[in-house]
């Protein structure tokens, strides 16, 4: 079954995601361009921006282009934009933002000494890098800029920490909070006005965004996570778990797709792998029976660039 259920929703959000190496990369570039050309003057906004959270990503390669850490307009499109997010460059633009407001938090509610909280600062909070990432979209989706958003994810495991990270992100809020607040008193005694209106202020932004970021994700009018896998066994084992993740976070996916399916005739070889794949695939409709699930033929060639994404998307929603 196709996906042309996406095209009747008024989503933002689309993203696609699973193991490494079965074409998420592909399938969102091919959905971003099928939009962008055959559905986009249907819908408000017809700009599109394609963006991948994956630090090894294809993305480039599939659009054969160029493509950096701002919107880049896709060649052969007039509506189509395509960004590599470095979520490492977004962090850093965070701490030289913020820096100063979190290293007083520090220095206000504990003992350390600056050299210490400078160090306690420079440390590495896990999934950080990747929630600013994410911040910096629900910041372009504030601007009403483009009226579609299409996420190439990176490979599960990674994946499956970006979705946490609201959760994680909120908990190292409360616990600058904590200092901030603990000694709230003695601050307001001898800080500066200025520094404790801004050092609040950062600590209700950062509340802001992991509101708006946690909305997002679990909003089904506004997004669907869709899930590429291939008929193998351990497609279908990480699927199982992704689809549960999915689930636990309360992130709408009612999409799944098969990639890279053998021709039922051919040699030998090709009967033997269509015969495996379909003890997969019958699998796959057993387990995710409420699922619309799409099955995708095996390409002859590489996927790239306008021409073989178009073919994509005709398989994917024509």
């Amino acid at each position: 079954m196709p996906l042309t259920e996406l095209l009747q929703k008024p989503l933002q959000f689309i993203m696609f995601g699973g193991k490494g190496g079965v074409g998420k990369t592909s399938m969102a570039a091919a959905t971003s361009l099928w939009f962008a050309q055959e559905y986009a003057h249907k819908r408000a906004n017809e700009k599109i921006l394609i963006f991948t959270t994956d630090p090894a990503s294809s993305l480039a390669d599939s659009f054969d282009q160029k493509i950096g850490n701002e919107p880049t307009v896709i060649h052969g499109t007039k509506n189509l934009f395509a960004m590599e997010i470095n979520a490492k460059k977004v962090l850093e633009e965070f701490k030289t933002e913020y820096g100063e407001d979190i290293l007083d938090i520090l220095q206000q509610g504990t003992y350390l000494a600056d050299e210490e909280a400078q160090d306690f600062f420079s440390l590495d909070i896990p999934g950080l890098d990747e929630v600013m990432g994410l911040k910096k979209i629900t910041d372009f989706m504030e601007s009403k800029e483009y009226g579609l958003y299409v996420v190439d994810t990176a490979p599960t495991g990674h994946t499956l920490r970006l979705l946490s990270l609201p959760e994680l992100l909120d908990d190292w809020i409360k616990f600058l909070a904590s200092l901030r607040w603990k000694y709230h008193a003695m601050v307001r005694q001898f800080a500066r006005e200025d520094r404790i209106a801004k050092a609040d202020e950062f600590l209700l932004e950062m509340k802001r965004t992991v509101k708006k970021v946690r909305e997002l994700l679990q909003d089904s009018t506004r997004t669907e996570f869709v899930v590429v896998t291939i008929a193998e066994s351990m497609g279908v084992r990480e699927t199982e778990d992704l689809v549960q993740s999915l689930e636990e976070f309360h992130i709408p996916s009612q999409h799944i797709i098969i990639n890279n399916i053998f021709p039922k005739e051919g040699c030998d070889f090709v009967k033997t792998r269509r015969k495996l794949q379909e003890k997969y695939i019958n699998e796959i409709k057993k387990k995710f029976a409420t699922h619309d699930i799409a099955e995708i033929a095996l390409q002859p060639q590489e996927i790239q660039g306008l021409e073989g994404l178009r073919s994509l998307g005709k398989q994917l929603f024509d």
